[in-house]
């Protein structure tokens, strides 16, 4: 606190100094550059280099401008023009009878494409039709008439005879066997099931 307050009281001084220097002094400086130095400098230099070089701008540069493009840019622009048609007018004529010709082609040649597309559609149906009569009718009807009731009577002999002989070992045989085997473990002290 001690050491504080008097740098803070330097602090205030210092301040005070600057502003009344700034005030008093350099403002009126600054005023009095600007008003003899700055001003007079930027007076001169727009009367003497602007105002000239707007004079020549519109007076000189803007004609010659005008001149230089009217009878020297635009001139060689419409031969540059010229020139070029010249070289691309036969391709765009040769382009359009080349495309003239390919659409006479066209034309021509469109209908026999149609016919040949008709007739592979009209084969391609005929083939269907055929193939349907002579494979798949058959085969549905062999299958329907004899396939499946084979079939059947198999899976019903199957169902008497095997499954019928197969429950009953299950049953009769083997459920009562495995019975007596755990039995017999659990007699000797065998049983590896916990109660």
């Amino acid at each position: 606190m001690i050491i504080v307050v008097p740098i803070r009281l330097l602090w205030e001084l210092v301040a005070l100094i600057g502003r009344l220097v700034g005030r008093y002094v350099l403002r009126p400086i600054g005023w009095l550059v600007y008003q003899v130095v700055i001003r007079p400098v930027a007076w001169l230099f727009r009367v003497l280099v602007i105002l000239p070089l707007r004079w020549v701008a519109e007076t000189i540069l803007v004609p010659l401008g005008r001149l230089v493009y009217r009878y020297l840019l635009r001139p060689v622009g419409r031969a540059l023009v010229w020139c070029l048609a010249m070289l691309l007018v036969p391709f765009a004529y040769a382009a359009h009878w080349i495309g003239r010709g390919l659409a006479a082609l066209w034309r021509a040649v469109w209908p026999l494409l149609a016919a040949l597309g008709r007739a592979i559609a009209y084969f391609w149906r005929l083939a269907g039709i055929v193939l349907f009569h002579l494979l798949v009718r058959p085969v549905r009807w062999i299958w329907r008439t004899f396939v499946l009731p084979i079939l059947r009577v198999v899976a019903w002999v199957w169902r008497v005879t095997v499954l019928t002989a197969a429950r009953w070992v299950r049953v009769n045989v083997l459920k009562p066997a495995g019975a007596a085997v755990r039995s017999v473990f659990r007699a000797l002290g065998l049983d590896t099931r916990r109660p």
